[in-house]
């Protein structure tokens, strides 16, 4: 039987791979993408959303989006790479007639508590960029959260130095909480399960020309490839790790991570805003992702984007 997924993001390059694995999992049942103004400016992530999905035939979730502002904007030198997505030449291919989705676009807060509503089992949620829209849902309808499974989250650091360097931050918070603390404590807040997959596991997986290299190699005869390789080759020459796609990969093989419980909670104010604090009294129990099969985790990649 198939797994319930929710993946509520922000529209980057990693989160659109992250999503493309979860759509081509056989044992995973994408219900709905939904995108917020974190890494991106939501429309373009949503028009190249469309596209993807459209130049892959692919079928299922509604796609959604939300322009509601975050506490901590990220920079838009970042966010304007949404724009350059949206034009890529690849996408120039398809057909606008054949766009993936027609009818009026909903707001992510809604399609995810829709989700919620009517499901006959509980949905696990996989959040790879802000939790402002997944905050928003459990602001307006907190019984919601029986319907959670548990949360998968790419965010936070645990015992390792932060990713964010603001005026105002101290550098020990992880961009995703930082942008909106407020919305992560109210998520940490629910007591439902989490796995957390922080800058402590990231960290060791840089993404690597190396690997780019394998993934162009499957090009030839995999569209999702050559997408893929695409998508990684506009952030080839800077710093980048398989954030999102990590995540996404804790639902898909749980199997290839080892899980550390520690009690955290999140900061909201000050210059550690958004840092997951460690607590040995008071916080809540969190499975964080400690390490992951390297290898393992690259031929999942690759299995799956060979299989489109």
């Amino acid at each position: 039987m198939s797994l319930p997924v929710i993946h509520d993001n922000d529209g980057h390059v990693d989160d659109l791979l992250a999503a493309l694995l979860l759509w081509l999992a056989p044992g995973v049942d994408l219900q709905a993408v939904t995108i917020t103004a974190g890494d991106s400016y939501p429309d373009q992530s949503f028009s190249a959303f469309l596209k993807m999905a459209t130049f892959l035939d692919l079928e299922g979730p509604e796609i959604a989006y939300s322009e509601d502002e975050v506490v901590n904007p990220f920079p838009d030198s970042w966010r304007s790479e949404s724009r350059l997505v949206n034009g890529m030449p690849l996408f120039s291919e398809i057909s606008l007639k054949s766009a993936y989705q027609q009818g009026p676009v909903r707001k992510s807060h809604s399609v995810i508590s829709d989700c919620l509503s009517h499901t006959k089992e509980p949905i696990t949620i996989v959040s790879t960029g802000p939790l402002t829209n997944v905050a928003k849902v459990f602001d307006d309808r907190p019984e919601l959260k029986s319907k959670v499974k548990e949360f998968v989250i790419m965010g936070g650091a645990i015992n390792v130095p932060g990713n964010v360097e603001q005026d105002n931050s101290d550098g020990s918070a992880e961009w995703n909480l930082y942008a909106d603390p407020p919305a992560a404590k109210t998520i940490f807040d629910l007591n439902v399960p989490i796995k957390l997959v922080s800058l402590d596991v990231t960290n060791q997986l840089p993404f690597s020309k190396d690997f780019l290299e394998r993934v162009q190699a499957q090009a030839e005869t995999s569209r999702a490839s050559r997408l893929a390789a695409t998508l990684w080759s506009l952030v080839k020459s800077i710093q980048y790790y398989f954030w999102d796609t990590l995540t996404v990969a804790c639902v898909i093989r749980p199997s290839l991570f080892e899980f550390k419980d520690v009690k955290v909670d999140v900061l909201t104010s000050g210059m550690s805003q958004g840092k997951t604090a460690g607590r040995l009294l008071g916080g809540r129990k969190v499975k964080f992702a400690s390490t992951v099969d390297k290898d393992g985790f690259k031929e999942l990649l690759l299995e799956l984007l060979r299989s489109r």
